[in-house]
């Protein structure tokens, strides 16, 4: 009968998390065809063990099967590994990653590393800014000649948005791309105009001039969480504290830290927003 009543409410669980919407605080959304089967599955053998149960409960006939009972401590113990993250999931299922996880995982900052040969790519590219291009367009081609076609069109059609772009607009459905294209080509992003909405967030080594702007990316569950990110340098970066909904508009440059080349925001208009519906975004 337990056990019939714990898989009925992991069903149960999972029906609340998808009528409330909550339960893309967990997963991408591309993995939701697995949670309706497996609610559907859950209920179903939860109903089967509560009706078999109730059903033996109506038979007093005797074949020499008799076990000696568990204890309630072991009861407790065992059952108890399945009753705590239930009642957690009931209590705490519209909880958002903010600052403090990030803290301990880092931001995805990108940019490359300094060395001689970068220096020759910004002369290369100052000396001859249409070779140069050209150049990285094969280099793209290549690295994305295994993949496929649908990915590969889209991964172009997004990479000339934004070199044809005046302003950046770093919207949810392409946040994570986008962010990694201007991190690998930031000599051809510099002086575009950019717009991106995110929580704020400050490594230890920052600068008091300094903040990210990011939000959490996810691959496939929470467990996999990454925050990006892209840096922005103002004096005013004091006025707002971590975990605070922003969204910052400004100018694309380069800076270095951690000796590598990162792209930066400066001049930014910094807006206070409220956290979005969905403040997640997904890498498919």
């Amino acid at each position: 009968m337990i056990r019939g009543v714990l898989l009925c409410g992991y069903a149960l669980l999972f029906i609340k998390l998808l009528l409330s919407g909550n339960l893309t605080n967990y997963i991408v959304p591309k993995m939701l065809p697995f949670i309706y089967f497996a609610t559907f599955t859950i209920l179903l053998l939860g109903s089967i063990q509560i009706w078999r149960k109730e059903e033996d409960g109506c038979c007093h006939h005797c074949e020499g099967g008799h076990h000696v009972p568990k204890t309630v401590g072991q009861s407790i113990r065992v059952y108890g590994v399945f009753i705590v993250p239930l009642l957690i999931g009931f209590m705490f299922s519209n909880y958002v990653l903010d600052s403090a996880l990030a803290a301990k995982r880092g931001v995805q900052l990108g940019g490359r590393e300094i060395s001689e040969e970068n220096k020759q790519m910004v002369e290369q590219f100052l000396e001859d800014p249409e070779g140069y291009m050209q150049n990285i367009d094969n280099q793209i081609e290549n690295i994305m000649q295994d993949e496929g076609t649908e990915k590969v069109e889209k991964q172009e059609q997004l990479k000339e948005d934004l070199l044809e772009a005046q302003t950046v607009v770093v919207n949810d459905d392409k946040y994570v791309s986008t962010l990694n294209f201007i991190n690998e080509q930031i000599d051809a992003m510099i002086g575009k105009r950019i717009e991106i909405t995110g929580f704020v967030f400050r490594e230890r080594d920052f600068a008091a001039d300094e903040f990210v702007v990011a939000r959490y990316g996810l691959t496939c569950c929470v467990a996999d969480a990454t925050v990006y990110g892209i840096l922005v340098k103002t004096d005013q970066a004091a006025k707002w504290e971590n975990d605070t909904w922003v969204k910052v508009e400004g100018i694309i440059d380069e800076t270095t830290y951690r000796e590598r080349f990162v792209p930066v925001i400066i001049k930014p208009s910094v807006t206070v927003v409220n956290a979005p519906d969905q403040p997640y975004v997904y890498e498919y």
